[in-house]
């Protein structure tokens, strides 16, 4: 708005001081523009004065840190509000100081030679009473300069320490390691990493790693499954010979119990425990005589 306001003084001034004092009309009537000359260019002067003033103030918004320059040369930084700066002498440059988030794609050799890349997500914020300091050494695009550079050398320099496997198995003590690494990086730049604030995506491996993994698998399921069905076969072994000789022991029992005296009763013993409950129809006694037991039943019923 200052600018604007000078911009306007000044053509103003500039067109005053063009038209001439006196000008004669067709008429030989001479008219007098010296007053309003003057006027004019006091008016000028005051707007310029103005505008100038205007100009020298600057805000600084929340959230933000604003590096005072002289002549190009950092001097302070200035806190959130309102603040004075010489016209054409001082500069502020705005730093953002609160959370920012940072995305950078890293490209690694594991430890057993396997291609390796991950998106890496930081989490940061500048240090406030550093910025001058930062602007001074990196610039405003330090992202690109000094964050996504830190990353992927950080990367580089803990996945060389595992294999491929490895940093799928322990994947959250990798990721540990690479933000406890990234933040010592980052803070000798004054660039400070939020608690946790690093995160990983899926590690992705070349097609021919991907595809020796799944073979892995298949082969390991099929292992168990073999080994499975083996292990099945063997207790289903040693079941039926646990059942043989368990028979085996029973029929011995049975045999010296047949040989003894008590013998016959042995036998009524199995009978009874066999027997379902219903009578015979047909005996036959000692005299070869057959006749049906339920009719003999029947005739001690009326009786």
């Amino acid at each position: 708005m200052g600018s604007f306001i000078l911009f306007i003084a000044v053509v103003t001034f500039v067109v005053l001081f063009l038209i001439p004092s006196k000008v004669t009309d067709a008429n030989d009537v001479v008219r007098d523009f010296t007053h309003l000359k003057k006027s004019g260019k006091v008016i000028s002067f005051v707007f310029a004065v103005l505008s100038i003033l205007m100009s020298g103030y600057f805000s600084v918004p929340a959230g933000y840190r604003g590096v005072l320059l002289n002549f190009g040369a950092v001097s302070g930084v200035l806190n959130e509000g309102v603040h004075f700066v010489i016209p054409f002498v001082q500069k502020v440059e705005l730093m953002e100081v609160r959370t920012q988030k940072e995305e950078a794609k890293a490209a690694a050799a594991s430890k057993d030679l396997q291609n390796v890349s991950t998106q890496v997500a930081i989490n940061y914020h500048l240090n406030e009473s550093q910025v001058g300091n930062l602007y001074k050494n990196v610039g405003l695009d330090f992202a690109s300069r000094i964050i996504d550079p830190a990353t992927q050398e950080t990367v580089k320099a803990v996945v060389a320490n595992y294999t491929a496997e490895e940093l799928i198995r322990l994947r959250s003590k990798v990721k540990s390691e690479i933000d406890m690494m990234l933040t010592e990086r980052l803070k000798a730049y004054n660039i400070v990493v939020e608690i946790n604030g690093v995160s990983l995506t899926n590690f992705e491996f070349s097609e021919d790693f991907n595809r020796a993994i799944e073979q892995k698998q298949v082969a390991q399921q099929s292992a168990e499954k073999s080994k499975y069905e083996l292990q099945k076969a063997e207790i289903d072994a040693k079941t039926a010979i646990a059942r043989a000789e368990g028979e085996a022991r029973s029929n011995r029992i049975k045999a010296d119990a047949l040989n003894q005296s008590g013998g016959s009763k042995v036998l009524a013993r199995e009978w009874i425990e066999k027997w379902d409950g219903v009578l015979p129809k047909i005996i036959s006694g000692n005299s070869g005589m057959m006749f049906d037991i339920s009719d003999v039943m029947k005739e001690a019923a009326k009786k």
